[in-house]
Parts: C-alpha cells; structure tokens; sequence
C-alpha cells in the first residue's frame, strides 16, 4: 500500500485549520466574556456615581447657587446616559 502524498497533505492542512479555527473561536469568546465583564463594571460604577449624587444632594445648602446649578445641570447630562 503506498502512502499517498496529497491525501496526507489534505489531511495535515485539515488538522492545521481545526487548530486555528479552535484558536480563533476561543479569542472571540475570551473577548466577548471581556466585554460583559467591563459592562458590570461600568454598571458598578454608574451605581455608585448615582450614590454619591444623592449624598451631594444633602448638602445644596452650603454650595454656591453657580455650583448648584453646574452640579444640577451635570447631574441631569448623566442621567440621559444612563
């Protein structure tokens, strides 16, 4: 039986493919998993600026009526994002 060139060659390149299409495949789901993992994170920090935005409210009679109407006009800009 003589070994045949061109059907092992097939054969190699079809191995070669699987190799790099599992390689590609896992890149795109390592960027995928980092893509929901950066959105909790902005998600975390949408919350936590929501927070301090309610604390600062507290404190509306000790700031200027400039700075309270900068910090009103900014806190709705930020609340259209969200």
């Amino acid at each position: 039986m003589p070994f045949d060139i061109p059907k092992a060659l097939e054969a190699l390149s079809g191995a070669f493919k699987s190799v790099f299409d599992f390689a590609s495949t896992a890149k795109e789901n390592q960027s995928e998993t980092e893509v929901i993992k950066e959105k909790r994170r902005l998600e975390e920090a949408v919350n936590i600026a929501e927070e301090i935005f309610t604390i600062f409210e507290r404190y509306q009679v000790h700031l200027s009526d400039d700075d309270w109407k900068r910090y009103k006009k900014l806190s709705k800009k930020f609340n259209k994002k969200d």
